[in-house]
């Protein structure tokens, strides 16, 4: 007998049960499987009916239900097509009879039970950020098929709130993925019992989010305005929306796509119910983006705030209506709170037609409107002006009447066409000689015009120059006096390391005082303290101690900063082993930064989130202290220099500290003030010196007294500390009348014993007094010109005292001449010390150049004229920046080489690069990554912050002008060290525009920094280990080690029990008995008092 081998056999296995539920179902499948209805119970095959009756196919099934019919009426003579809907119904009409109320109702049709299987067959989107929250639809056929519905992404992965839309489609949301693979996953789906595993139907978990910039950070209280929005993987998301946090409620507004580039969408600000439609000033709210469910972008403090501003307000035209003459190419529109609003935000439309925008400051808006009278929306009048300001709010101002040009009447026309030939010969000469006199005019006014542009561009240029040169002339004095650093007023070491370790407390912090404490425990705590230290050297209780703070929900960001200069100021004297800890703290950042999916590892070293990364702050300031004071130093304070001169060259708002010379768009006046440089003579009131030195002092016609006094004293003490200095408010500034008639010849010196004269009247200056000119509310701060102080007069400083001189003056007040500037200056009869002046900016008490509050002036007709658009005054941020380009240059390139001078790269910047280096490849980190983490670590971390900060290394004094212009410059020195690229548009800060050509070149320079760091021979540990020891042996008596103990002490008795349990946990810690030792330091330390 021959054996065939079956190679494939085709086995189909069916179970009657599953494929129908109902009897009507039952009869519906294929006959070839022979299923019947089993004991009107069930479905299955007569094998399997034991006991009861079988129907086979064809039979009538018993107990019929209804459902649903419809419609539920219809008229009684009949013809109403009925539905019913149900069970068990019949397979053909002959089975079926419906009546209603006993009448027979004729069928026409029976229509039996439909089969089908539900199936997937698509899915979108394919890919989603790993935070989830993803809104995934699933695509197929007879999905709303069954009742209890599961879907899940890779067999692991739930997708909640499950909504079935329609047969065709059922939607759900994404759950949150442990660790990114970036892999496809297969989706499945279960409805009731059946299990659906579609092929090619995929979902991928991609990297979340990112937002790095966005274009504005003002806007108002109703929303509506466009929000440009640039980021990274911001396309992994299906609904973006932007969000602002008031009260601790979001407020939601839509963004879209934009097609190029891809990293860039734009948003609609949110109405920010909590408001008021009108406030005072602005709000600053938090404010981030809802991107699926990606917390790190729902509150963004790394963009700041943003500034809400209350709803603008426009002015109807006055009676409804406003004449508008065709000779006038623009249309002003009054209003109010329009600060935060850009020229795209405002759309007016005059009838059907729309006014180009040109400008819109902070009380006016200029458009251009059509040339002739548009018409208008409905009707046949005149047309409306709407204006339209973002998505939510529109202003009808009124109609816009276009001024009618004149027409001939009609027996003026009679009377030309009767004057003949000759007349209509005259006329035509007389047309075209008009017309050529408009085009040579139109010409004229042409070439007037390119004629000033040319010389506008050119006087910017120059002013430039000028300003460039003048300020290095003012610079040489300054250059000369500084020989190798030794004139730069560097703080000493420890002030130094206070302002950036304890900022708010550098000048009474304990750990610079004598430790006191109760003179009754006073040896046991210092044995305590003592016991405290010896357990801290101990590298793993200090590495648990830390670990056990940072694990606390409790333990805040102020507590952890405060924590990590505490433990550097301990172990000062410990610099090898300081350095071992930073850098176990940071292979333990860095490796769990890299292990937790929803952090990118490009953030590290970024904040001061954890106590490792204040720690290497420190480590940077301890360690580049001498460079910074024989390299870096001196370019810094020249740059610091360059800023104040080219700041003091021109007007400074006492009050808003706006000036015309800014690098800040924030900070720069943007209105025309007049004003004179003029020099003052300063004399020393000293009465016994031999000689009177004069020194000429520049100063300006509208400067406050008590800025004058402050340029006096820069003239003055120059590059001495600012320390050393009398403080302003202590000196009082003596005006003298005229200059004494015996000087002759050289002005720089006066003969002996010139004070008292009764020949010399003096006045004391101050910036209020009973001659304060009051406007309304405000009082305006008195200036040189106020006084009426001419060019070359003769002041002195004289320390705040009663008047000893004004009793006599004012018996002989009468031989002034009526004509001289003194009679016209304030009365002498008050005192030599002027009261203090409280400059109160929102309740506009006093004012100096700029008058903020002031809306109703600058609403005027009238001065509109001769008020320019803000936005003319932004190429002084040019004139600025090209003056102060060299000294930014010089401080870059100082800091970004690796040899100057012959000043070797300290030995730390390399030791950390390199430990940075091997971190990176330990983890498979890309150069890209490696890059930031330097930039975080170094430039980030020290250099921005003694950039925004001189008066950290210097005792100088910055000012809020000066703080504005450094804040750009660290920016510029931020972006010079990232790796991003932003695409920049006119909606860009000011700040990233005004050095868009600079910052690539800085990033070469940091690039080849980095690189040429990198190539250099490695640090042995012998040449670290010396240099850390020289490092603790110099500066060993610069701190309160004790002091700075004892505050440690304090976070160990407050988490006293987690550390405890921590220590006993850990293996290497019970080894050295390190419970017991600290229980010693506790018993020690019981009953004393703190410092």
């Amino acid at each position: 007998m021959s054996t065939e081998l079956l190679t494939f056999v085709t086995v189909v296995i069916y179970k009657c049960s599953s494929m129908a539920s109902t009897c009507g179902d039952c009869f519906t499948i294929d006959p070839k499987y022979q299923c019947g209805w089993c004991n009107d119970d069930f479905c299955t095959t007569d094998t399997f009916c034991q006991q009861g009756d079988f129907l086979r196919k064809g039979s009538v099934c018993p107990n019929p239900q209804i459902s649903s019919f419809s419609p539920k009426s219809g008229p009684t003579e009949g013809g109403t097509l009925l539905t019913i809907q149900g069970k068990n119904l019949g397979t053909n009409i002959d089975e079926v009879q419906v009546n209603i109320d006993k009448v027979k109702c004729n069928i026409t049709e029976l229509r039996a039970p439909d089969r089908y299987i539900p199936r997937i067959t698509d899915i979108s989107p394919t890919l989603g950020p790993f935070d989830g929250g993803t809104a995934i639809t699933l695509i197929g056929e007879h999905l709303d098929a069954g009742y209890n519905k599961s879907v899940l992404i890779g067999q692991k992965y739930v997708c909640t709130d499950i909504k079935s839309i329609n047969a065709t489609a059922i939607t759900c949301k994404t759950s949150p993925m442990t660790q990114l693979t970036r892999q496809q996953m297969d989706v499945s789906m279960m409805i009731d019992s059946a299990v659906l595993n579609p092929t090619g139907v995929v979902f991928t978990y991609v990297e979340n989010p990112n937002v790095t910039w966005v274009s504005r950070n003002a806007v108002i209280r109703s929303g509506g305005l466009e929000v440009n929005v640039s980021g990274e993987y911001l396309h992994h998301v299906q609904s973006p929306e932007i969000v602002i946090w008031s009260n601790g409620h979001g407020f939601y507004g839509p963004c879209k796509f934009t097609q190029f580039p891809a990293t860039n969408i734009t948003c609609i600000s949110p109405l920010v119910e909590d408001l008021k439609p009108h406030f005072d000033g602005f709000q600053e709210l938090e404010f981030g983006f809802k991107m699926d469910s990606v917390k790190q972008v729902e509150r963004l403090s790394s963009l700041g705030k943003m500034r809400v501003y209350p709803d603008p307000k426009l002015e109807a035209f006055k009676n409804g209506e406003k004449i508008h003459q065709q000779s006038h190419d623009i249309l002003f529109i009054d209003g109010q709170y329009l600060a935060a609003l850009k020229n795209y935000d405002v759309r007016v439309f005059i009838g059907k037609e729309q006014c180009v925008v040109r400008s819109v400051v902070t009380s006016v808006i200029t458009c251009t409107p059509p040339p002739s009278q548009p018409a208008a929306t409905a009707g046949g009048g005149f047309p409306e002006v709407v204006v339209h300001i973002g998505e939510n709010l529109t202003f009808p101002l009124g109609y816009l009447h276009y001024e009618k040009q004149e027409e001939l009447s009609q027996e003026a026309i009679i009377g030309i066409a009767a004057g003949g030939v000759a007349v209509f010969l005259l006329v035509t000469c007389i047309v075209c000689t008009v017309c050529l006199i408009k085009f040579r005019r139109n010409d004229d006014m042409m070439k007037k015009m390119r004629k000033e542009m040319d010389q506008l561009e050119s006087r910017v240029a120059n002013e430039c120059k000028e300003a460039f040169a003048e300020l290095q002339t003012d610079m040489s004095e300054l250059t000369s006096d500084l020989s190798g650093g030794s004139s730069i007023p560097f703080w000493d070491y420890r002030t130094y390391c206070m302002r950036v370790l304890f900022p708010p407390e550098c000048n009474d912090h304990p750990v610079i005082r004598e430790l006191e404490l109760d003179y009754r425990h006073r040896e046991d705590t210092e044995r305590g303290l003592k016991l405290f230290f010896n357990l801290i050297r101990n590298k793993t209780f200090l590495l648990i101690f830390i670990r056990t703070l940072e694990a606390n929900k409790d333990f805040s960001m102020k507590e952890r900063v405060n924590v990590a200069s505490l433990i550097s100021v301990s172990l000062q004297t410990q610099m090898e082993y300081a350095t071992e800890i930073l850098k176990t703290l940071l292979a333990e950042l860095i490796e769990k930064t890299i292990e937790n999916p929803k952090v990118h590892p490009k953030i590290l070293l970024r904040r001061n989130e954890s106590v490792a990364e204040k720690m290497l702050t420190n480590w940077f300031t301890f360690l580049l202290y001498k460079f910074l004071k024989e390299c870096a130093g001196e370019p810094l304070f020249m740059l610091y220099g360059a800023i104040k001169q080219q700041v003091s060259k021109g007007p400074v708002d006492a009050v808003t500290s706006e000036a015309r010379y800014s690098l800040s768009e924030d900070k720069l006046i943007r209105q025309h003030i007049n004003y004179k440089p003029m020099v003052l003579y300063v004399m020393d009131l000293d009465v016994d010196r031999c000689s009177q030195p004069t020194h000429p002092v520049k100063v300006l016609d509208c400067d406050t007294i008590s800025q004058v006094k402050e340029k006096i004293l820069d003239a003055l003490y120059k590059s001495a500390p600012f320390s050393s200095r009398p403080p302003k408010e202590e000196l009082d500034l003596v005006l003298f009348d005229h200059p004494p008639e015996w000087i002759v010849g050289d002005k720089t010196q006066l003969p002996l014993k010139m004070f008292p004269n009764k020949d010399t009247r003096r006045l004391v200056l101050s910036d209020e007094d009973h001659t304060t000119k009051s406007e309304g509310d405000c009082k305006r701060l008195n200036t040189l010109s106020h006084y009426k102080v001419p060019d070359g007069a003769y002041v002195a400083l004289h320390p705040k005292q009663t008047s000893i001189y004004n009793m006599s003056i004012m018996s002989e007040k009468s031989k002034f001449s009526d004509n001289s500037f003194y009679n016209r200056s304030p009365s002498l009869n008050r005192s030599l010390s002027p009261p203090n002046v409280h400059i109160d900016v929102e309740g506009c008490k006093f004012y100096h150049l700029v008058r903020h509050q002031d809306v109703e002036s600058n609403n005027k007709e009238g001065d509109r004229g001769s008020k320019m658009v803000s936005e003319i005054y932004l190429p002084r941020l040019l004139v600025t920046k090209g003056t102060l380009q060299t000294f930014v240059d010089d401080l870059f390139e100082r800091i970004f080489s690796t040899a100057h001078r012959g000043i070797a790269l300290p030995l730390a910047i390399k030791y950390m690069f390199d430990f940075l280096d091997d971190q990176a490849l330990h983890h498979s980190m890309g150069d890209e990554v490696v890059h930031i983490w330097k930039s975080n670590s170094l430039p980030l971390r020290f250099w921005v912050n003694v950039i925004k900060n001189p008066n950290f290394a210097f005792d100088i004094y910055k000012s809020n002008i000066v703080d504005a212009c450094l804040t750009v410059i660290g920016q510029t020195f931020m972006d010079s060290c990232s790796t991003l690229e932003h695409k920049l548009t006119k909606d860009s800060p000011s700040g990233k525009l005004l050095y868009a050509k600079d910052i690539p070149k800085y990033k070469q320079w940091v690039a080849r920094y980095y690189q040429d760091i990198k190539i250099m021979p490695a640090i042995s540990d012998q040449d670290m280990t010396a240099m850390l020891a020289e490092e603790s042996r110099t500066h060993q008596n610069e701190f309160n080690t004790n002091a700075a103990l004892l505050e440690l002490y304090k976070y160990v008795n407050k988490h006293y029990e987690d550390i405890m349990n921590a220590l006993e946990d850990d293996e290497f810690a019970r080894r050295n008995r390190l419970t017991s030792k600290l229980e010693q330091v506790a018993a020690a330390m019981d009953g004393t008092t703190v410092c």
